[in-house]
């Protein structure tokens, strides 16, 4: 392969490769996400939190003081484009989350492509992103943002590693400063997958003394960075929520993350690691390959070898070093598949006929939707000759008979997808309740419990198991004021009530 292959000059010559693989993202996601047309509803109550905010947004409401969640300000400015394109379904969401895996893919096919004939560049790019759906859940979620903008990275990064290049180019570090801005002001603790590579990226410029290449690429970074974080620090200001955005994004943020002594989280991480080579064998021997032989085997710069070695151990660390974990999390360390799955192509010998990319395109695709079989949901659902059921739709077709609804869904579950199925633009600060304790943030319920003595909502959403369920099931105020309308039962352990504001 040319050393120096470059993204328009693979856009030129494979032009056709990389509309199908952009045509790929679209179907995979059409089948795969639960933001497709394809499904009634993402029920997932991350995605319509996220949702839900956007539309506050474009109502002219500001994140963290007029609409409350703790997750990073970015995630909700995405979600504001989405409901801009379509407040009433999440179609908005779906091109939005399409392209992005375009662009992940296409960027996986450059990196592959730095090494690999196209054929065997197609697979990889077809491949990768169907091992990382094994853990997207319903589609849309934080992690998967941020993946995407570390795939873009690690292209850049490859790059210039793969040989022992004197010079970097300040324009691929001002990538690397928009891609890192993206993780900080979504998910702030992954970020830490910059750090050991772009610092190799430094030690090698000053070793070799390129002291003014060193300088601009610092530079550049942080022009990077300033780019994102900029307007929307701007944003805040104009709206005299930056205090509050810090507070309750960083602040609260780092009060509520559970560390616990090394000892405990090195043992949190290394269950986690046996965990991993046991339960998924497969998936994480290819992310080991990519993580560790892939950097010892083909990356010249002995800097950024041990860089993306230890940008893997760091991220992982980072992710399961406490105790609370749920499976989407890992999200970000499958962009390691990728140079697992280049390594692994390298050993394998496949005709680069058409017939072998459309035998390819097929089967890869055809386990991509069953990695993530969401089609163990009624198929007249699919193709609605029925209507869909679940407490979203019940509740919603009831909150739905009402001029200008307003609901408060008092746990952080299904009931959030009540507000999209009824097409409800939040009308209170705290119309959710995201997983905090009340002694990490007491504000949240007792808010709460203000909007219910002051009857400040038509529609209350109560379910058993939820964190204040105790609390509120006994609260006078709510009984007093509010009469159960209907009631749906999940499961033998969750029962969802839906209560009405008494005339």
């Amino acid at each position: 392969m040319n050393n120096k292959l470059m993204i328009k000059k693979t856009i030129a010559q494979e032009k056709n490769i990389l509309i199908v693989l952009f045509i790929y993202a679209f179907l995979l996601i059409f089948f795969c996400s639960k933001m497709s047309p394809l499904y009634p509803i993402n029920e997932w109550s991350d995605i319509n939190l996220y949702f839900n905010i956007g539309k506050m947004i474009n109502a002219g409401k500001v994140p963290y003081t007029e609409a409350f969640d703790h997750k990073g300000p970015l995630i909700f400015f995405i979600y504001a484009v989405g409901a801009f394109i379509s407040d009433s379904s999440f179609f908005g969401m779906y091109l939005i989350e399409s392209v992005s895996w375009a662009i992940m893919i296409l960027f996986g096919y450059f990196t592959a492509r730095l090494y690999i004939d196209k054929i065997y560049a197609f697979i990889v790019a077809l491949l990768f992103p169907v091992l990382m759906l094994s853990h997207t859940s319903q589609g849309g979620s934080a992690e998967e943002f941020i993946a995407i903008a570390q795939v873009v990275s690690l292209y850049f990064f490859i790059r210039y590693f793969k040989d022992d290049t004197s010079v970097h180019k300040p324009k691929h570090m001002l990538i690397h400063g928009l891609m890192s801005a993206i993780a900080l002001l979504i998910k702030i603790n992954l970020v830490i997958f910059w750090f050991f590579p772009l610092l190799a990226v430094f030690v090698s410029l000053a070793l070799k003394k390129e002291y003014r290449n060193l300088v601009q690429n610092v530079i550049a970074y942080i022009a990077g960075v300033l780019i994102i974080t900029l307007p929307i620090c701007i944003y805040f200001m104009a709206n005299g929520a930056l205090s509050e955005a810090w507070n309750i994004y960083i602040v609260l943020n780092k009060n509520y993350a559970v560390i616990g002594s090394l000892g405990q989280t090195m043992e949190n991480i290394a269950v986690r690691f046996y965990m991993w080579i046991r339960f998924e064998t497969f998936e994480f021997l290819i992310i080991l390959v990519g993580a560790i032989y892939f950097p010892i085997r083909y990356i010249g710069n002995k800097w950024g070898r041990t860089g993306l070695i230890l940008s893997f151990f760091i991220l992982f660390a980072a992710i399961f070093s406490s105790p609370k974990y749920v499976y989407y999390y890992s999200i970000p360390y499958y962009v390691y598949a990728l140079p697992g799955c280049i390594a692994l192509c390298r050993f394998i010998r496949i005709p680069a006929t058409k017939t072998a990319y459309a035998i390819l395109f097929i089967l890869i695709l055809a386990l991509g939707v069953k990695q993530r079989d969401f089609f163990g949901m009624q198929i007249s659902e699919l193709i609605r000759s029925e209507k869909p059921t679940g407490v979203a739709f019940q509740f919603g077709e009831i909150v739905k008979k009402e001029q200008a609804p307003t609901l408060l869904n008092l746990g952080l579950d299904e009931g959030n997808a009540v507000f999209t199925v009824a097409n409800i633009t939040p009308a209170v600060r705290y119309f959710i309740s995201p997983n905090l304790p009340y002694d990490s943030y007491r504000q949240m319920r007792d808010e709460q419990t203000k909007y219910i003595e002051n009857r400040e909502v038509q529609f209350v959403i109560l379910a058993e198991g939820a964190m204040n369920y105790s609390y509120f099931h006994k609260l006078p105020a709510l009984n007093e004021n509010y009469a159960i309308v209907d009631s749906y039962p999940a499961n033998d352990h969750q029962v969802y009530y839906l209560y009405k504001r008494k005339d």
